[in-house]
């Protein structure tokens, strides 16, 4: 009879989870913004933009009386995520709608205007309710109606498929087209070049 104890079963191996590397991502997301560009998006304290063609692709669907528009949920999350981070946003519409109505109370928006008025009047509006200067605001527009508050503002950003007169005028052109991902790509580069965007990778990798 064999009278050896027995072996205790082997242990299993733990869990070797794989490792992020934010601090490599987010320099290779800024390395291509020259400095004086991203000192800007490190002043960001809110976040202003315009609707169509910007959070949509401009696009507009029409019949039996009602209106629809495309949003992109990625957008969406980078928008939440600069409130989360402390960075109020908002919304200005040259055309009210109640589609775009909808979705920024769908995301919780901190500010929605749609009036047919000066852009401008709108900005300054929220900034006087915010107590905040022209200097900390981003604002991501792409026509003729954007134009004046492109040039006032901090970091003036476009679509690709902008006014060629809002490209003069931006501050940064997105490489994402607009409604598929524009305002996002902003969103995050402002998280990133503030130190911000690690805590959010730490919260959502747990």
């Amino acid at each position: 009879m064999n009278n050896k104890p027995a072996c205790p079963p082997e242990a299993a191996p733990e869990q070797a989870w794989k490792e992020i590397d934010v601090a490599g991502a987010n320099a290779a997301a800024l390395e291509e913004i020259p400095p004086p560009i991203l000192a800007k998006f490190k002043e960001v304290k809110l976040f202003l933009c315009d609707v169509d063609g910007v959070l949509t692709d401009g696009g507009i669907y029409m019949g039996e009386g009602r209106e629809l528009k495309r949003f992109h949920v990625r957008d969406g999350l980078g928008l939440r995520l600069l409130q989360r981070q402390g960075i109020p946003v908002g919304w200005i519409s040259h055309r009210p709608s109640e589609a775009t109505a909808e979705r920024a109370r769908d995301l919780g928006v901190d500010f929605l205007i749609q009036k047919p008025e000066r852009k401008r009047d709108a900005v300054e509006e929220i900034l006087r309710r915010t107590e905040l200067q022209w200097r900390d605001l981003c604002y991501m527009g792409d026509d003729v109606v954007d134009l004046g508050v492109l040039r006032r503002a901090g970091l003036a950003v476009t679509a690709p498929d902008g006014l060629a007169e809002a490209k003069q005028l931006a501050d940064y052109v997105t490489r994402a087209p607009a409604g598929s991902g524009a305002v996002r790509e902003a969103a995050e580069l402002i998280l990133r070049a503030q130190g911000k965007w690690a805590s959010v990778i730490r919260e959502y990798a747990d």
